[in-house]
């Protein structure tokens, strides 16, 4: 008897009993005839029914239920069909590289890695020349413009995020120079706020005492403000990202030389250091005298985009709308769904099963998960706002034991 008819008998005649699901070689699972998936067609884009996992030949099979336990002493995912040892079961991400397919059934124990949402630290570079003085937007100048809607409580864009983003604040400047010698005195004159979450008061304490001062060391400046950061101390990056959102008003000039205005190469050369080191860089330009060739590379420097890569955005705000509008699309995209794993997962992205608050996802589908890099997945739709919103939002990701994951 073929198989496929010994499940539709096995079905009729012993609802709880398992049987192979496809003519295959011995090794091949089992597939429990409960889910009626049992033996269809499925692939990435075509996922298996809850309680049963697309296999290695293209159909749906399945090692578990609620009345098939496993044989390896582990639990069953009643998602996937597949067992998981009981070390790998939670949030641990203690698994290997997942395991054979130990057990007379053929169970396979999962890995299951830490999943973290990511919480992205933001430094707001604010550049204190003296031509930031200038009006802007009607009767109000550059700087208060760009203070003002920082600063806005209750709904300013710091007051409304400090909850979920680890705000800083970077102002940078240099006295003037006579004629077009080096800055007068210290150079760069950077004032900081280090970042952290509810981080408004602080900011709004320095931020206001603040007013522009003269000179535009944005290389210099960036240099010392990655410094300050120190890095090498910070052992999250991957789910606490840094991110730089330069608002200028003008071209940059040097410590070397305050005027005029030729320090494009080495704010470029600045912004690529710090992405080499991990560090994000947006520009905004607040006003409309930083040029679009100045401004283009910085943004493609700030992405690590290179020759015969897609240009990367840019920001310039010629009004109060505008450069409201401008902050805020850039600070959204850093909240958005993506999740790091504690391993790199080397295979097929969409074999995994996501979990959240208990609910699975789907991969692929509008509303729910994909895996963007070996690193990390991220989550889309109905379920990326519940992952923003909810406060306690729990989240699971497991992977077959035919998915490698590096540790």
């Amino acid at each position: 008897m073929k198989p496929i008819l010994s499940c539709l008998f096995v079905l009729l005649c012993c609802p709880f009993v398992a049987c192979s699901c496809n003519d295959s070689v011995s090794h091949e699972p089992e597939c429990v005839v409960d889910h009626i998936s049992c033996g269809e067609k499925c692939n990435t884009t075509t996922p298996c029914q809850v309680g049963s996992f697309c296999g290695p030949t293209g159909v749906c099979e399945t090692h578990c239920s609620q009345n098939t336990a496993c044989d390896n002493g582990g639990t069953c995912n009643p998602v996937t069909g597949r067992c998981t040892a009981a070390s790998d079961s939670g949030l641990s991400g203690t698994g290997g590289t997942g395991g054979g397919g130990g057990g007379s059934g053929g169970s396979c124990p999962d890995t299951t890695v830490t999943a973290s949402k990511i919480n992205p630290v933001v430094i707001l570079v604010i550049d204190q020349s003296s031509s930031m003085n200038q009006d802007f937007s009607g009767n109000t100048s550059r700087w208060n413009a760009l203070r003002e809607f920082l600063l806005q409580a209750p709904d300013g864009l710091i007051a409304d995020l400090q909850s979920q983003v680890q705000f800083g604040l970077a102002m940078y400047s240099a006295r003037a120079a006579e004629n077009s010698g080096p800055a007068d005195g210290e150079c760069p004159l950077v004032t900081t706020v280090a970042p952290m979450r509810d981080n408004f008061d602080a900011i709004a304490t320095v931020y206001n005492g603040a007013e522009p001062i003269d000179e535009t060391p944005t290389g210099d400046s960036i240099d010392r403000i990655i410094a300050d950061l120190d890095l090498n101390s910070r052992p999250d990056q991957d789910t606490e990202p840094v991110v730089l959102i330069l608002a200028t008003d003008g071209e940059p000039d040097t410590c070397e030389q305050a005027n005029p205005q030729q320090g494009q190469a080495e704010a470029i050369a600045a912004v690529e250091r710090a992405y080499d080191l991990g560090v994000r860089t947006f520009i905004i330009s607040v006003g409309e005298d930083v040029s679009a060739q100045h401004q283009q590379d910085v943004a493609n420097a700030g992405l690590g985009r290179g020759p015969g890569d897609p240009d990367a955005e840019f920001w310039t705000a010629g009004n109060d709308q505008s450069l409201r509008a401008a902050l805020t699309e850039i600070v959204g995209a850093q909240l958005g769904c993506e999740i790091a794993l504690n391993g790199r997962v080397q295979g097929d992205g969409c074999s995994g099963t996501v979990l959240l608050d208990g609910t699975p996802l789907v991969c692929g589908d509008p509303n729910g998960w994909s895996l963007i890099d070996p690193g990390h997945i991220r989550l889309a739709g109905t379920a990326c706002d519940t992952l923003k919103t909810a406060a306690n939002a729990t989240l699971s990701v497991t992977f077959p034991c035919d998915v490698p994951v590096l540790f």
